[in-house]
C-alpha cells in the first residue's frame, strides 16, 4: 500500500469564505487539498469509459485532476454544507468542454485535520442545470441539505451552468 500524501492546492475563494459562513461553516483557515488516494480511488471507480458511459458520464483521466484548481475557484455552481452521514461537503460543478465536471470535498476541521479534502470527481455528458446538479447532490438517503447554501455563477455563468 502507497504511503498517504496530499497536494495543497490553495485557499479557498473569498466568495466561497463567505458563502460557508453564511451556512454556518467557518473555512476561512482551510485549504483546499488533493490526497493521492482520492487519485487512485477516482481513476478506480469513475476511469472505465464503457461503464461510465453506461451510466451518461465520461470517464476521468489523469488529466481531470489538473482542473482542480480552476474548479474551485471558478465554479458554475457550488452547493456548500451538504451533510452525507457524519461528512460534510462542499460539492461543485464546472462546464468544461462539451461535459460537466463535478467535484466534491470534505470539510475537515478537527484537531488533527484541517483541510478542503478531495472526496470524488466525476464527469456527466453535456451541461447540467443547477437543478439537476441539487438532485444529483441530494440523491442518496442519507444526505441532508436543509442548510445548504447554493451558490451560482461564480466562475461567470449566471445560470449555474454553460449554455
Amino acid at each position: 500500500m502507497k504511503p498517504f500524501e496530499k497536494k495543497v492546492i490553495g485557499k479557498p475563494e473569498r466568495w466561497l469564505i463567505e458563502a460557508a459562513k453564511t451556512a454556518g461553516l467557518d473555512i476561512s483557515a482551510l485549504a483546499h487539498e488533493v490526497t493521492n488516494y482520492f487519485i487512485d480511488h477516482s481513476i478506480k471507480r469513475h476511469g472505465n469509459a464503457e461503464t461510465e458511459r453506461n451510466q451518461g458520464q465520461m470517464p476521468v483521466t489523469i488529466a481531470d485532476f489538473n482542473l482542480i484548481p480552476d474548479i474551485v475557484k471558478t465554479p458554475d455552481c457550488a452547493i456548500i454544507n451538504v451533510k452525507r452521514n457524519r461528512d460534510i461537503l462542499i460539492a461543485y460543478s464546472k462546464k468544461i468542454g462539451m461535459d460537466t465536471v463535478m467535484y466534491y470535498e470534505e470539510v475537515l476541521n478537527s484537531k488533527r485535520n484541517k483541510a478542503l479534502r478531495s472526496k470524488t470527481i466525476y464527469k456527466k455528458m453535456g451541461t447540467v442545470k443547477k437543478d439537476v446538479f441539487l438532485k444529483i447532490v441530494s440523491n442518496n438517503a442519507h444526505t441532508d441539505i436543509s442548510q445548504i447554501k447554493m451558490v451560482v455563477g461564480a466562475g461567470g455563468n449566471p445560470g449555474g451552468e454553460a449554455e
